[in-house]
């Protein structure tokens, strides 16, 4: 029981925190509905590295109002959140048993074209892709998708870059692990043990 009050004392602080890097950093704007027409950015990740350069690239909605994507059927998109279309490619695919365990993140950029970004994924509040700027770190990024979950193991957050996996412990919101991020990195929050409290 003390380790539980320890763990959630310390998940309060970084969440506070993340607060406070919320109200110092721009406001962003609510999420936009895709349109017909409309270009974006789709990256897949945790698949094979044959599909995932052949399925991350740029779509553009059709008149009718759909995608098509490798291995799948066209789907519809407009009138569809970012997110909601996330976890539309997601299912879809997991529902064909093509992948087991894909993980999409979508971006949209001016004028169609695709932003640098970073990836959030695992036990955070809105999973999604996080725009890259200069100087952005882990926990700002982590702040973006609107702070830890509750079931969210602090201590592990996985940080992929350019293939090569590293952890860093979030736990204090002081801590060195917190580093700046560069194009293209994937963070993957992970769950903190059922019974260990982290």
């Amino acid at each position: 029981m003390a380790m539980f009050i320890f763990s959630n004392t310390y998940k309060n602080l970084i969440n506070l925190l993340i607060v406070l890097l919320i109200t110092t950093t721009p406001i962003f704007a609510a999420e936009p509905i895709l349109q017909k027409g409309q270009s974006f950015g789709l990256r897949l990740t945790g698949v094979p590295a044959d599909d995932q350069t052949s399925i991350s690239q740029t779509y553009t909605i059709s008149d009718n109002g759909t995608i098509k994507l490798l291995y799948l059927e066209e789907m519809a998109a407009a009138g569809m959140k970012p997110s909601q279309l996330m976890r539309k490619v997601e299912q879809a695919y997991v529902s064909a048993e093509i992948f087991t365990k894909p993980n999409v993140v979508i971006t949209l950029g001016e004028a169609g074209s695709i932003q640098r970004y970073v990836s959030v994924l695992g036990e955070v509040n809105t999973r999604r892709g996080v725009s890259y700027t200069p100087g952005l770190t882990l926990l700002e990024a982590i702040a973006q998708c609107g702070g830890f979950s509750d079931f969210a193991n602090p201590k592990r957050v996985k940080l992929t870059r350019e293939g090569k996996a590293t952890i860093h412990d979030l736990s204090r919101t002081t801590s060195n692990a917190n580093v700046k991020l560069q194009p293209n990195d994937i963070i993957t929050v992970p769950a903190r043990g059922l019974f260990r409290g982290g």
